[in-house]
């Protein structure tokens, strides 16, 4: 149907079409040229002016940015500089005391004093090595504020718990309450300042942790005190909170949006003006953020240069738009690996410049302006005329099509010879290609009246064609009295007619399309078919597809009424009075299958060729209890995805997926009679009963399939994990023994179980592959896509479909 696809007159229209596109740009660029020869000088002009002045805020950028770093380095140094000096002047004005058991209201006088004359402290604290401890921190709460003494005592015995005791102290120093607390769990032995100091026996520097008692981010000062003999008798310390060099880094203007960080080699940062330099774990732990938990990727990729390059200034760009950052290192001041890190986008230095050149084209496009809009004016007027001879020669390009189409149908003869079905595969292809539509049919209405059935169907999306497909009264009973006039249904989905509600679900959903264009085919007044024209959503249905469409439903007409004898159409009886299924399937069957041109041989050729490959004999082969059947449904079930299955079905039963499917699936055979079910490694296998008539035990395996399918899709969307399950269905030969001495087991084997394999294997996800002999044995009541072809050996090419539900 090549012809379809690409005529004379579809060639002379692009032709022209082009022709146009070539007018279009001569009018546009003729108009603007005068113009683009005055901007270009100007443009020169402020391109090297924004290059000059470009360059120089870069070189003074750099000055900003090396000063605001010593000056982070200056504050960093005034924050951490005096702790040291603190620290011992503390341990060494204490020196001559037992710490923690003679002289506390010393120790406490002396901690107020130091934590009221150095604010970056936070606390002093003292440890000893039996585990008691004594503490002066700040506190706030709420409104009130002032110094907290927390001290720890332990029992005299070797049993009991420890004693806690707190103090706490207004502004002025008065006491508000003094009162023992059950102890916290705290013990100064386990923590990090401590045991550094007790280790090193010198000045101890911890990393940033967070406080036990305020969560907060910061590090300690320790230095242990001993006696003459070097025994460890107690370790001094300070707290300093890390917040206030986060405030202090809000407080930089670098740029308008730059941001300042300190940070460690290991990425984690120690202080940050936008976000609290702690954060939790999934575990629920606390720990110190992270330059990833930040979220920002321009300071991910900054941080990332520095820890490839080195210290130093590294400029970069992402997302179209340039950052200048700089990294200078704090070692020399704290022996840490903390590290400056200054990122800002190059605009916040440079914008002025891009500002001034802006300014500078501002007043020379001023002059320009009155020029361009008369010039956009004429380009504009030709540009709409252009537009509207594309679309005149678009509409003439279809209706050429739609012409040409329904010339050369109504000129072929074995359009209308009697039994010519397989000139409708022209029509309806020239249809869905002419009108640029999803999918075109072709149904007849049954002698009965009852049903309609598909004489052919093309779908230009797998650029194949189906039909046997049966619709009848019983299912739809509305839709056999909206197809008594033309209807045009821009979304059946929405529609208010519900006489269209059956045949959305069990037809147009299922194939994806929404909108239908409905023409009945007339004989002597008497509805006798229809032409459906089926795509996905649309805003309307045009007036020139719809008189195309109408005239291919007339011809159609004009071909049944050259076939039947006058007198013999039959009508489509007035809803609710037709009896369904008046004519048995039995004497239905085979003058249907020929109108459709069905393969019925097909079954008959697979039993042949099968049996063929077998030993001489009759129905048994080899031993007894092993017998040859002619036709037998199998379907075969794939998993993809071991993982999913593995999963918990849910939080309650703990119940696995894979269990609960299997239980749905079994409880699915058991439904509709299904006698062989097993499950091997990824597949479950089921077929028919060997003794059961063939076509009845077909039907209940499909519905078995659909049921199984149901219960699939279910689980997995409850994982919300992708389908990893694929149905094969085969009907055709197989081989059937007993596997046991006693008779109370079977198996089934042969070409319908291996095709069922290769159905499965080769199915979409999620969907139900069957042969060309399912098909054929259920078009009637199921609906079907067509998929593809396979290859049999001895039997040659045939179709293969997916089995979409039932009609």
């Amino acid at each position: 149907m090549a012809g379809w696809r690409t005529t004379t007159n579809q060639v002379v229209a692009f032709e022209e079409v082009q022709a146009i596109k070539r007018r279009r740009r001569l009018r546009i660029w003729l108009p603007i040229a005068a113009v683009a020869m005055l901007l270009a000088a100007l443009i020169g002009n402020a391109i090297y002016e924004f290059r000059v002045m470009r360059a120089d805020a870069l070189a003074l950028s750099e000055g900003v940015i090396g000063n605001l770093q010593r000056s982070i380095e200056t504050e960093v140094a005034a924050f951490l500089g005096p702790i040291p000096g603190v620290v011992l002047f503390t341990r060494d004005l204490l020196a001559d005391e037992r710490l923690l058991s003679v002289r506390r209201d010393l120790a406490e006088k002396v901690a107020s004093g130091i934590l009221d004359h150095t604010p970056q402290l936070t606390s002093v604290l003292i440890g000893n090595p039996a585990g008691e401890f004594f503490m002066v921190r700040r506190y706030l709460d709420g409104e009130q504020r002032g110094l907290e003494t927390k001290t720890i005592r332990r029992p005299d015995g070797p049993t009991g718990a420890p004693v806690m005791q707190l103090t706490r102290h207004g502004a002025k120093g008065e006491v508000l309450s003094d009162q023992q607390a059950p102890w916290d769990g705290y013990d100064p032995r386990g923590r990090p300042w401590f045991i550094g100091a007790a280790e090193t026996r010198e000045l101890f520097w911890t990393d940033v942790y967070p406080f036990f008692t305020t969560k907060a981010a910061g590090i300690t000062a320790s230095v242990p005190y001993q006696d003459a003999d070097g025994n460890l008798v107690a370790v001094v310390g300070t707290d300093v909170e890390l917040d206030s060099l986060s405030q202090f880094l809000a407080t930089l203007a670098i740029g308008d949006t730059g941001l300042a960080l300190i940070v460690n080699d290991k990425g984690q940062v120690i202080a940050n003006p936008r976000k609290a330099s702690m954060t939790e774990d999934s575990g629920g732990e606390l720990r110190l953020l992270r330059v990833d938990d930040i979220g920002d990727p321009v300071v991910s990729r900054a941080f990332d240069r520095y820890r490839v390059e080195g210290h130093g200034r590294h400029d970069f760009e992402m997302a179209g738009r340039r950052y200048i950052s700089s990294a200078s290192s704090l070692n020399h001041l704290l022996q840490r690996d903390w590290s400056i890190l200054m990122i800002v986008p190059e605009d916040d230095f440079v914008g002025f410049v891009a500002a001034n050149v802006r300014d500078t084209l501002g007043i020379g496009l001023a002059v320009i302006a009155l020029a361009g809009g008369l010039a956009g004016l004429v380009v504009r007027q030709g540009l709409r005329t252009d537009q509207e001879a594309i679309s005149i020669l678009a509409r003439q390009a279809q209706l050429d099509a739609q012409g040409e189409a329904f010339g050369t149908l109504a000129t072929q003869s074995t359009l209308f010879e009697e039994g010519g079905t397989g000139s409708l595969a022209q029509v309806t292809e020239a249809v869905a290609r002419s009108s640029r539509v999803r999918r075109a049919s072709l149904w007849h209405l049954a002698p009965s009246g009852d049903a309609l059935v598909c004489l052919d169907s093309f779908d230009q999306q797998t650029e194949g064609h189906t039909h046997g497909a049966t619709l009848d009264r019983s299912d739809h009973p509305g839709l056999f009295e909206w197809l008594q006039t033309e209807s045009a249904v821009s979304d059946v989905a929405t529609s208010e007619d519900e006489r269209l509600v059956s045949l959305y679900r069990s037809y147009l959903a299922p194939l994806g399309c929404q909108a239908l264009l409905s023409l009945p085919v007339r004989v002597n007044g008497q509805v006798t078919g229809v032409l459906w024209l089926e795509d996905g959503r649309r805003s309307e249905w045009s007036n020139q597809v719809q008189r195309f469409a109408r005239a291919i439903a007339n011809l159609m007409a004009i071909r049944q009424a050259a076939n039947v004898t006058p007198g013999t159409v039959p009508a489509m009886p007035p809803a609710g009075d037709a009896k369904a299924h008046d004519i048995e399937p039995a004497q239905q069957a085979e003058p249907r299958d020929r109108e459709l041109d069905i393969d019925a041989g097909l079954g008959a050729r697979r039993a042949i060729a099968f049996a063929a490959k077998l030993p001489d004999g009759a129905d048994t082969v080899g031993a007894d209890g092993v017998q040859h059947i002619d036709r037998l449904a199998f379907v075969s079930l794939r998993f993809s995805d071991a993982l999913a299955l593995a999963r918990a079905a849910d939080d309650r039963s703990g119940e696995s997926t894979i269990a609960r499917l299997l239980g749905q699936i079994d409880a699915a055979a058991s439904e509709y009679g299904v006698a062989y079910l097993k499950f091997l490694t990824d597949r479950v296998v089921a077929a028919a009963d060997p003794s059961a008539d063939v076509h009845h035990a077909t039907v209940c395996l499909a519905e078995f399939a659909l049921a199984a399918q149901a219960a699939c899709e279910r689980l997995f969307a409850e994982q919300h994990a992708p389908l990893a399950f694929h149905f094969g269905m085969d009907l055709g030969p197989a081989i059937g023994s007993l596997v046991d001495r006693d008779g109370r087991s079977f198996n089934l084997w042969g070409e319908a179980a291996r095709m069922a394999y290769a159905m499965a294997d080769s199915a979409p996800p999620g969907a139900i592959h069957t042969t060309e002999s399912v098909y054929e044995a259920l078009h009637d009541h199921y609906l079907f896509q067509l998929r593809g072809h396979h290859y049999l050996e001895d039997i040659g090419e045939f179709s293969t479909y997916l089995l979409g539900g039932r009609l």
